[in-house]
């Protein structure tokens, strides 16, 4: 990637709206995977494996008697090693909703009732709330959770999955630091590590490495693009930034302002690591991921138009139908879409896009939380 020349050498006599941003965590620390790292993991693995047999047989066992199946469901799904069996857990589930669940002489206790319930319902399966209105006197067994809480403590997921994580984060980092951004847009915040970190409560399962990789970077990106707007440029800049962002090519960059390059060429960069992964079978997906930056993109622009006052004060109607926007929340749930692979098909982003009550609820929140 080129080299930019920094924003001080810039028009040093344009007044910018400079803000100061706390500091983020140090990614630097986060760099180093060594390859101790990867043997370790590879233990790990071998590890998990065989502990996976010995988890998947008790639960294969424990068929015959529907509560200590359902409690030993429970407790592998609050260990958060539940994703190893989704097989068996829904050939369980499936197995009780056919043949336990109308038969009330099975589950006598308020808790087998409830946990079936909620079990059943989380698997989608289509359990009645008439069950709860039964209430019995408790008589809670919990030799299913100790029995899987003792085995299941002595796995090794936790290790594999940080020692994963540790290799993400090494990736995330490298990329972070290799964009230079320190130095060419000194006035951005640095918030890769946490962006990750924040990800990862979002999709913490392995299979889904591809999917944090993309999600922090575009997440990142559109945060600079956000503090470029709101902490540095002139309101003439953006304009420029979202033509180039709107043709979506190499050419565009020519007609930026120097500062705005290198953010550009990262944004293309990124969108070119994900068409090169999903044009064989889910090309569709990266035209609604560009389509999502664009619109979170012309959002940051209506906000620094208000902030430039180069308009009247916008009523509440059309603040808040740019807010919605501005908050990515419609971004993040096309781009998780994308890192979710096969299982979101094209039927998923066409209902993402058409602004379902979901997103704009959870769009909502977002915005009297932090608003």
């Amino acid at each position: 990637m080129c080299s930019y020349p920094s924003p001080q050498s810039h028009k040093p006599e344009v007044d910018r709206p400079m803000v100061n941003f706390r500091l983020g965590i140090e990614a630097n620390r986060f760099i180093d995977y060594s390859p101790a790292d990867e043997m370790t993991r590879a233990y790990n693995k071998q590890q998990i494996e065989e502990l996976k047999d010995v988890v998947g047989r008790e639960l294969v066992a424990a068929a015959g008697k529907p509560s200590l199946q359902l409690k030993f469901i429970d407790a592998v799904q609050r260990l958060g090693v539940a994703y190893h069996f989704e097989k068996e857990i829904e050939a369980a589930l499936r197995h009780i909703y056919d043949n336990h669940h109308h038969i009330d002489d099975k589950y006598n206790d308020l808790y087998d009732v409830s946990l079936r319930f909620r079990l059943l319902r989380q698997q989608r399966f289509n359990s009645s709330c008439d069950i709860l209105n039964r209430v019995h006197e408790e008589d809670i067994l919990d030799e299913a959770l100790a029995f899987t809480t003792t085995h299941l403590k002595s796995m090794k997921d936790f290790n594999l999955l940080q020692s994963q994580y540790k290799k993400e984060l090494s990736h995330i980092t490298r990329w972070w630091k290799n964009l230079d951004f320190s130095s060419k847009l000194p006035f951005v915040q640095d918030r890769a590590v946490e962006t990750y970190l924040w990800i990862i409560a979002a999709c913490f399962e392995p299979q889904y490495s591809y999917g944090r990789r993309i999600q922090t970077k575009l997440l990142v990106l559109i945060t600079v693009v956000d503090d470029i707007y709101d902490a540095y440029s002139t309101l003439e800049e953006p304009e420029l930034f979202i033509e180039a962002i709107e043709r979506w090519d190499d050419n565009g960059i020519d007609k930026l302002t120097e500062y705005m390059k290198p953010c550009y060429q990262a944004v293309l960069d990124v969108y070119e690591e994900i068409e090169e992964r999903e044009n064989q079978e889910r090309s569709y997906c990266v035209h609604y991921a560009k389509e999502a930056m664009k619109s979170s993109v012309r959002a940051y622009f209506n906000e620094a138009k208000w902030l430039h006052g180069e308009y009247i004060v916008p009523t509440v109607e059309e603040y808040m139908g740019i807010a919605l926007v501005s908050f990515d929340v419609p971004m993040f749930t096309i781009i998780s879409f994308v890192g979710m692979g096969m299982i979101a098909p094209k039927e998923a982003f066409d209902w993402a896009v058409n602004e379902p009550k979901i997103v704009r609820a959870c769009s909502l929140h977002n915005y009297q939380a932090h608003g």
